[in-house]
């Protein structure tokens, strides 16, 4: 339980430390490529207002939102944005733009860029097309930063200008910047994890003792018990010899039973959770379902249950077959209480994928059966029911050596007010290991 609990507060930890870190380094990363989108756009401002001849970047096409405001001066970021203004205004960063003059016909009527030549026909044509077709005012074409506006030409005829700031450098920055930041992350991540393993051992620590000292405490009453549970029924039995039978004694025979049980039961919980390994065996599953199914036949008929069996043939499992055998024991005397008088106790056996154990009964209060609850300790699904010798800890028992043998146990209402508790096991063919030691 503990090293499940440590585990548990581990991943926990570790996921809020992973989400943190995600939304830290994607944070920063945003902000970095937001703020030199923001560079490109005001040189795009720039190169409109130097080489376009207009004074601020017009309205977009039809149905887009009008651009940013146009700077002062080319290059430099607009009025309402700035970051770090002395650090610009000493900087001027100026990437390599061009302004492409678009003909009526959707060719290139003329090129103005900032560094001649630098950009030949054709690539600028490939871009221009590749710009139009997206049917945007403003985005990205590649590594080109891109805005589309219309003009008037003195003939007052319109004329679409598109604007190009190559943003390769500033790309080349963001995606450094995201390698490096998501790098440091990691390690700082890991670092962290390290450390935290390591505290995690000091943070249970208590608890850990704490649950040691109720579990031993258990083991050493269970013991400290057995032997006045031993003495009274010793003398017990001495006084019927000497006083004769009495109902007084056949009362207190009874009781010390159901006291010797219930410790035993106790004492059983108590060595799963200490985490004590059974040595398992490779023995047939189906011998032992049918043989432990068959042992409730006598009682089942004698409370008016009917008792039907469908168990295939040639099952093994790997595990202790005397634990198996003690759960199935123990859902079959949960059956046989809990059957209605003159119903029916189903328990089947098959494999595929694995081991499937199925063992139904009739329960006239099926809809009052709370499935999440009955595996707890000391629960009782009906109160008013008091059978000689149920403590509430069986079902209990019974999950703990599900879970030892690598399988699960659960139990559900189904339709027709019937109960099934349905035990799922790994399948172990001919061939595996014959002994094996979890």
């Amino acid at each position: 339980m503990i090293p499940k609990l440590r585990r548990k507060f581990i991943s926990i930890t570790a996921c809020t430390l992973f989400a943190v870190l995600v939304l830290v380094v994607g944070s920063i990363n945003g902000i970095f490529f937001f703020q030199n989108t923001r560079l490109l756009s005001s040189h795009l401002d720039g190169l409109l207002a130097e080489y376009g001849s207009v004074p601020r970047p017009p309205a977009g096409l039809p149905g887009e939102k009008p651009g940013p405001a146009a700077p002062k001066e080319p290059g430099q970021a607009p009025e309402d944005f700035h970051l770090l203004p002395r650090f610009e205004d000493r900087l001027k960063v100026r990437p390599d733009g061009c302004v492409l003059l678009m003909a009526s016909d959707g060719s290139i009527a003329d090129i103005r860029q900032d560094n001649a030549g630098r950009y030949s026909r054709e690539e600028l044509e490939a871009v221009a097309d590749a710009v139009l077709s997206k049917g945007r005012s403003e985005g990205w074409q590649k590594y080109y930063k891109f805005r589309v506006v219309a003009v008037q030409t003195p003939e007052g005829e319109s004329q679409t200008l598109i604007g190009l700031v190559n943003g390769s450098s500033a790309l080349y920055a963001v995606f450094n910047a995201l390698t490096v930041s998501a790098l440091i992350g990691a390690l700082c991540f890991l670092l962290i994890l390290s450390v935290l393993i390591v505290a995690s051992g000091r943070a249970v620590r208590p608890i850990a003792e704490s649950y040691a000292k109720q579990k031993q405490f258990v083991t050493d009453a269970g013991h400290e018990l057995k032997t006045p549970l031993t003495v009274l029924s010793a003398d017990n039995e001495l006084a019927r010899m000497t006083f004769g039978d009495s109902e007084w004694f056949d009362n207190i025979d009874k009781q010390v039973a159901r006291m010797d049980g219930l410790v035993r039961s106790l004492i059983t919980l108590a060595k799963m959770d200490e985490g004590q390994k059974p040595v398992f065996t490779r023995f047939s599953l189906s011998d032992a379902a049918f043989d432990t199914a068959r042992s409730f036949e006598h009682l089942s008929r004698a409370k008016g249950r009917e008792l039907a069996l469908d168990i295939s043939d040639g099952i093994f499992c790997l595990g202790d077959e005397s634990r198996i055998r003690q759960m199935i024991s123990i859902l079959m005397d949960n059956a046989v209480k809990y059957c209605d008088t003159e119903g029916k106790i189903s328990v089947s056996l098959h494999a595929g994928r694995g081991i499937r154990l199925q063992i139904t009964n009739d329960y006239a209060k099926a809809s009052e059966f709370e499935p999440e609850k009955v595996f707890e300790r000391f629960y009782r699904a009906d109160k008013a029911r008091t059978e000689p010798g149920s403590y509430g800890l069986g079902l209990s028992i019974a999950r703990s050596i599900a879970r030892q043998h690598r399988g699960e146990i659960r139990a559900k209402a189904l339709e027709g007010c019937r109960v099934r508790f349905e035990v799922t096991l790994p399948l172990t063919r001919p061939g595996d290991a014959v002994s094996d030691r979890r």
